[in-house]
């Protein structure tokens, strides 16, 4: 594919004897590996360079703009409002909140070269965080979109940070090439460089001062221990598994070190003076997490567990959720391990029976309780063991387990119980659906209408969005375009242009054959929101369909915008070649199909 008019990325395995004149230059190695610990060097550096181009961006996006750097402006949104988390218990590693960070931080470097004229030189690349690096990745391929020429270098790409987890390393280099591929670059040559003595910078946000709590020999032992446990609980939030996996390595180091003389009283003691007392049931860590050693190793290689599940490594994952069977913990514990062996048995590598006895094992640990707690795990529990029912197109048996799993939970008011109790339903309505009993999935889903009138814009969206995808399916055409109008409008009230562009680009798609008129003002809107966002691979699927609709076959900016993604080869190769033979039927073929759940992986901010 052509790089013609593209911004040209360079990396250097070590530091190059000649600089670009005029560059940019900002070092973006870190001593810890914290979310956005290298980013908020290269932001700072671009303000600086060209702060008529990013300051503005600050103010447009200013919840981004916070997370990046905590309280810079007053009275933003909360992040949390407006977009969504990961969820642990689903295994879900998508996170929007993480897309729209570094968004904004890809579109503040194209601005920033843009206007400036100025190459872009990153030194210390090697030693800089993994979700840092991702946004010049964007930033890479959004200005392919734009043709914009420029330049970035990255420097000393095989140098080693103090801070690492040695479990993290292979995958750490796997990543740093997945990079080199994405940015359209050659990796360096060389083996990996020697580890650096980088120093200890202040933390700037809650997860720099976790890790640095956990690496801080003169700490007590204990507080440690909390800190690594509130680390991983952070770094699940911002995508940051080496990260995570560095606190996981050292927590059961220093239970190791504490021996029999650990005090949970003490690691209770640390968690309160480091905890600000958030909670969420995306992932469930909080005070009651904690307990004797036993506990506390259980939850650690939980945290591995999931780490190696999100970057791909399946049989590692239930290597380390059975190590945390083997300890001497509660049973609602170690049944949780299984769910989460069921989960990764089921959504990973289709071993079905497998993780159907993994359920059954967990229900069976915990016979003979009747606590709160035992409750909500058997209703997780059985919502896995409904999903592997699922998978199989047995909906019955599916049905019967969803039914099992809300008895289990009916009675139960907390933020977990909530969740599920919104999953199910949510699942409940999908079976229907699969089931092709249109008019009782529908009913289900507005149920949701009727526990709330104040869900909110975010929530509305996606309920919106469902919504109309079945009464498409039902025949209810006129009621269905009002409902993605809905969605879409909600859409553009959170300022998110990105589900903007899946819903136009889904109406276009309905619409193709009954309304062509129509369906190619839709496509236009989600190419416009496409350009926004800077995906080429959305623009270019939009384009061509709003060429369809307008049946020009007119395929030129369509397929230079598809040459210019890097992020889903699979996806885009058969677009490519359909767009280069002028084949409107295989064009369409191309197409993503609409579908019925807004969710989407964002994979252009995806490395793992």
């Amino acid at each position: 594919m052509s790089n013609r008019s593209a911004i040209a990325v360079l990396v250097d395995g070590g530091s190059p004897a000649v600089v670009p004149g005029r560059a940019i230059e900002v070092d973006a190695g870190v001593a810890l590996p914290v979310a956005f610990g290298g980013l908020r060097k290269i932001l700072r550096a671009c303000e600086d360079a060209a702060p008529e181009a990013v300051r503005p961006l600050a103010q447009q996006r200013p919840a981004e703009w916070n997370r990046l750097f905590p309280g810079s402006i007053q009275g933003a949104p909360d992040l949390t409002d407006l977009a969504l988390t990961p969820s642990e218990r689903r295994l879900h590693r998508e996170s929007e909140q993480m897309f729209w960070v570094l968004n904004l931080a890809a579109r503040a470097i194209v601005e920033t070269l843009r206007v400036s004229g100025r190459p872009l030189v990153i030194h210390g690349a090697g030693e800089c965080d993994l979700v840092s690096l991702r946004a010049v990745m964007r930033a890479a391929e959004w200005g392919r979109l734009e043709q914009l020429e420029g330049r970035i270098l990255l420097t000393g790409w095989n140098a080693r940070r103090p801070y690492y987890a040695a479990a993290f390393e292979g995958r750490r280099r796997d990543f740093l090439g997945s990079l080199c591929e994405r940015m359209r670059t050659t990796p360096p040559g060389g083996g990996v460089g020697p580890v650096s003595g980088r120093a200890l910078e202040p933390a700037v946000d809650l997860e720099g001062r976790y890790l640095g709590a956990v690496v801080d020999d003169e700490a007590p032992l204990e507080h440690r221990i909390a800190a690594a446990v509130l680390a991983i609980r952070s770094c699940f939030f911002t995508t940051n598994y080496e990260g995570a996996m560095l606190a996981a390595e050292r927590g059961l180091a220093l239970l190791d070190a504490a021996g029999a003389g650990l005090s949970p009283a003490r690691v209770a003691e640390g968690w309160d003076a480091l905890d600000t007392g958030f909670s969420t049931p995306a992932i469930e860590i909080d005070k009651g997490s904690l307990g004797d050693a036993e506990e506390l190793r259980v939850l650690f290689e939980r945290g591995i567990g999931v780490v190696h599940v999100f970057t791909g490594q399946h049989d590692e994952a239930l290597e380390a959720f059975g190590r945390g069977l083997e300890r001497q913990a509660p049973p609602e514990r170690r049944a949780h391990m299984h769910m989460f062996r069921a989960l990764t048995r089921t959504k990973r590598l289709a071993q079905l029976p497998d993780a159907r006895a993994e359920v059954e094992a967990g229900i069976a640990l915990m016979s003979g309780l009747d606590t709160p707690l035992r409750k909500l795990h058997e209703a997780w529990l059985r919502n896995v063991y409904a999903l592997t029912y699922f998978l199989e197109k047995k909906l019955p048996l599916a049905q019967e387990q969803e039914k099992l799993a809300m008895r289990c939970v009916g009675d139960l008011h907390d933020a977990s119980a909530t969740h599920l109790k919104i999953n199910l339903i949510s699942n409940a309505s999908y079976l229907q659906e699969t089931a092709r009993n249109f008019p009782e999935s529908i009913a289900i889903w507005r149920r949701f209408e009727k526990i709330s009138a104040n869900w909110g814009a975010n929530f509305a969206k996606h309920h919106r969005y469902r919504l109309a995808a079945l009464q498409m399916a039902n025949g209810e055409r006129e009621a269905a375009v009002a409902s993605y109008t809905e969605a879409f409008t909600c859409a553009g009230e959170l300022g998110d242009p990105l589900h903007q562009q899946v819903i136009a680009a889904d109406l276009g798609l309905h619409l193709l054959d009954t309304e062509r008129a129509t369906a190619a003002q839709w496509f236009s809107r989600a190419a416009e929101h496409a350009r926004v966002i800077g995906d080429p691979l959305r623009a270019a699927q939009s384009l061509a369909g709003q060429a369809l609709a307008e049946g020009s076959g007119d395929w030129t900016e369509a397929l230079r915008c598809a040459q210019a993604s890097t992020t889903t080869p699979a996806e885009t190769e058969p677009l490519v070649q359909a767009l280069s033979r002028g084949d409107a039927e295989a064009v369409r073929k191309a197409l993503p199909r609409a579908r019925s759940k807004l969710n989407r992986p964002f994979d252009a901010v995806n490395l793992y």
